[in-house]
C-alpha cells in the first residue's frame, strides 16, 4: 500500500504553531503607569480591596473570577489553538483575546460587588469629597469625617454614592491587559 503525503512539511508548521502559542504571554491586572491623583499605585488599591487589610475588609474580585471564568477561558483558548493550527488566527491574537475577555470578566465583576458595606467614615470621606472634589484626603481628614459620624443625630448627606470599588471609577478604568512575545 502507498502512503501519499499532501503536505510533507506538516508536521514542521504543526510544530512552528504551537512552539509559536507558547511564546506568548498575557497579563491582566494594574500597571506601573496606574496611580491615583496621589501617586498611590492603582495595583496597591487593588490588592487592599482583593485581600483585605487592616480595618479594611476583604472585598474580592479577581479570585472569584478566575473560579467563575476558568473554564469559559480555557474553551476560548482550546478554540483559539485549534484556530491558529488552521492558520486562520495567529497566537498573539488569540492570547491578545483572551486576556480582553479576561478583563471585562474582571470589570463586571467589579462592578458587581456591593459587599460588605463601605464604612461610615469611609462614606461620610465620599461626602466630604463630593462636596468638595479639591478636597485632599488625609490622615486629619479621616479623624474630622469619624468625628462627624461619632455626633449625635449624624445623617450621611442624601446621594452619597455607597458602592464598594468604583469611587472614583480608576480601578476600572486603568484595568488592562498586555500581551507580549516572550
Amino acid at each position: 500500500m502507498e502512503v501519499k503525503r499532501g503536505n510533507p512539511k506538516a508536521f514542521e508548521t504543526l510544530a512552528a504553531k504551537l512552539k509559536e502559542l507558547s511564546g506568548i504571554e498575557t497579563k491582566v491586572g494594574w500597571f506601573p503607569s496606574a496611580t491615583y491623583e496621589d501617586g498611590t499605585p492603582v495595583a496597591l488599591v487593588a490588592s487592599v480591596q482583593e485581600f483585605g487589610h487592616g480595618p479594611i475588609p476583604p472585598r474580592p474580585f479577581f479570585r472569584p473570577t478566575i473560579a467563575t471564568e476558568e473554564n469559559n477561558w480555557k474553551q476560548y483558548a482550546a478554540q483559539g489553538a485549534k484556530a491558529v493550527l488552521k492558520g486562520s488566527l495567529t497566537a498573539f491574537a488569540v492570547m491578545d483575546g483572551l486576556g480582553e475577555r479576561a478583563q471585562e470578566d474582571v470589570k463586571e465583576t467589579i462592578n458587581q460587588i456591593t459587599s460588605p458595606p463601605l464604612s461610615p467614615i469611609t462614606l461620610e470621606l465620599r461626602a466630604m469629597k463630593h462636596k468638595n472634589p479639591a478636597l485632599k484626603i488625609t490622615g486629619a481628614t479621616v479623624g474630622e469625617a469619624a468625628a462627624r459620624v461619632r455626633q449625635p443625630g449624624y445623617q450621611l448627606a442624601s446621594g452619597t454614592p455607597d458602592k464598594p470599588l468604583i469611587d472614583s471609577k480608576l480601578m476600572i478604568t486603568t484595568l488592562t491587559h498586555t500581551t507580549e512575545t516572550k
